[in-house]
C-alpha cells in the first residue's frame, strides 16, 4: 500500500510518465522502513503489478540510478505496460547490452543508456547505436540524441513488393519492339566507336 502511494506521488498524468529515479531512497519509503531494491525480482514484480494496474496508458518510465545490474524482473514489462515508448536506465550498473534482450518487447522511440559500464564496450558511437537498433528498430533517440529515421525490414516487406510483379511480366508490345532492334540494328558499329565499351574487360 505503501509503494502504491509512493508510485502514486512520483507520477506525471499529463505526461503519462513515471518517475522511479533512486527509488530506493524515497523519503516516504525510507520513513516506513520499506526497502525497494529494484534487482530484486521480488520488488520489480511488485512495481510492476502496480503499475499495471494503476498506470495502464503508462508511456515513459524512468529507472534511473537504481544500481540495476541485470533486466530479468524489468522482463514483464513488456505484458504489463506494453505502450512504454520511453525508457531511462541511465546511471545503473549494466554490462552488457544483451540485457536489453529481455524488454526487447516494447516499441521503444526513447532510451537512455548513459553511466552504464556496457557503453564503454563498444568500439566506436556507431557501433553502440547499431547494435541497441538490433533490440529497438524503432528507437529516434538514444541518451538524447536524435538518430535517423530507422530502416525497418520486416514482415510487411512482401506487401509492399508485391504490387510490382506484374510488371516483372513485362508488355509484349514492348517485347516485340526490343527484338526487333536487337535484330535489325548493326550493334558493332556502337561497339566500334564507343571507348567505354572498349575499355571494359
Amino acid at each position: 500500500a505503501q509503494l502504491k502511494l509512493t508510485l502514486n506521488k512520483r507520477y506525471d498524468v499529463s505526461q503519462q510518465a513515471l518517475d522511479l529515479q533512486r527509488l530506493r531512497f524515497d523519503p516516504d519509503l525510507v520513513k516506513h522502513h520499506i526497502d525497494i531494491i529494484l534487482n530484486r525480482r521480488n520488488c520489480m514484480a511488485a512495481t510492476l503489478k502496480i503499475i499495471e494496474r494503476n498506470f495502464p496508458e503508462l508511456l515513459s518510465l524512468n529507472l534511473c540510478d537504481n544500481k540495476l545490474y541485470q533486466l530479468d524482473g524489468l522482463s514483464d514489462i513488456i505484458e504489463k505496460a506494453p505502450k512504454v515508448k520511453t525508457l531511462n536506465l541511465s546511471k545503473n550498473k549494466l554490462e552488457s547490452a544483451w540485457e536489453l534482450g529481455k524488454v526487447k518487447g516494447l516499441k521503444l522511440e526513447e532510451l537512455w543508456l548513459e553511466g552504464n559500464p556496457l557503453c564503454s564496450t563498444f568500439s566506436d558511437q556507431s557501433a553502440y547505436v547499431s547494435t541497441i537498433r538490433e533490440y529497438f528498430p524503432k528507437l529516434l533517440r538514444l541518451d538524447g540524441q536524435e538518430l535517423g529515421s530507422p530502416i525497418i525490414i520486416g514482415i510487411e516487406a512482401p506487401e509492399i513488393i508485391k504490387p510490382c510483379k506484374e510488371s516483372y511480366k513485362g508488355s509484349e508490345t514492348i517485347k516485340s519492339l526490343v527484338l526487333q532492334f536487337l535484330l535489325q540494328s548493326s550493334l558493332e558499329k556502337y561497339f566500334k566507336d564507343s571507348r567505354n565499351i572498349k575499355n571494359i574487360k
